[in-house]
């Protein structure tokens, strides 16, 4: 399987030496992706994601950085996905999200999970967009097999700037079990394509607390068909090599 996800991945780094068509930035109701996510010290040994995504109202891509085009749609919207990795843990699941006319939106979603034994795992979300880009909401997390409950907080929002695209910015709180995480990022976006960013997390457990860089780059090769390339290291972590991802996009 990973000889596979390996040469898929050469495919997709071979997509940066394209020159990419000069494409219209229609709007789309579908969303179908694969991506690949590892890190630099086993590069073999990473995760590979396939979604699928629709949005019952067409999404217009034109007038914000095309990775946050789904989060500015506030729009309903279904959607499905399936990942598999080397250790034979393979998992797939389904979610939902409904939006009022209010901008409240309440969602829910489904995933099954295969490692020895299969894990049934569920969760909901509701939630309210405060203006035209930001969102606030709650979230809370089961499953059978003693697997433990969290529940939590998010507040996202993105502010458009004159001299750049804008900056992304985003704080969740996570509780789990005895545990309690705080996640704070910005990412700044260039321009529609490409972003810098930072985050910072303080953790309970001590091995999860650090600083992060990450920067991202979304490749438009035509009107449907776009890659997109990530990177991020941890700072002052035990954590070895840089995480990266690969992907490639389709939109109609």
């Amino acid at each position: 399987m990973m000889k596979k996800t390996t040469s898929a991945l050469a495919i997709l780094l071979g997509l940066t030496s394209m020159s990419a068509i000069a494409a219209q930035d229609n709007a789309f109701q579908h969303e179908a992706s694969l991506n690949y996510d590892t890190n630099s010290e086993e590069v073999s040994d990473g995760n590979l994601n396939a979604h699928y995504r629709y949005y019952v109202a067409p999404v217009d891509q034109s007038k914000s950085p095309y990775a946050l085009n789904g989060f500015i749609a506030q729009t309903t919207n279904l959607g499905a996905n399936y990942n598999v990795n080397d250790s034979a843990r393979d998992a797939y699941g389904v979610d939902g999200t409904y939006v009022f006319a209010s901008k409240w939106f309440v969602s829910a979603n489904y995933q099954q999970v295969g490692f020895e034994h299969t894990n049934n795992l569920y969760g909901a979300k509701a939630g309210y967009y405060f203006n035209e880009s930001s969102a606030v909401s709650a979230f809370y997390n089961d499953g059978d097999k003693n697997v433990k409950e969290t529940y939590g907080l998010n507040l996202r929002s993105y502010i458009a700037l004159e001299s750049i695209a804008g900056v992304d910015l985003t704080a969740n709180w996570l509780h789990s079990g005895s545990d309690d995480d705080l996640n704070l990022g910005a990412d700044w976006y260039v321009n529609n394509s490409w972003s810098v960013g930072a985050g910072y997390t303080s953790s309970d457990n001590e091995a999860l607390d650090g600083f992060d860089v990450r920067t991202a780059y979304w490749l438009r090769i035509s009107d449907n068909f776009s890659a997109n390339f990530n990177l991020s290291k941890m700072l002052d972590s035990d954590v070895d090599g840089v995480d990266m991802g690969v992907g490639v996009i389709g939109r109609f």
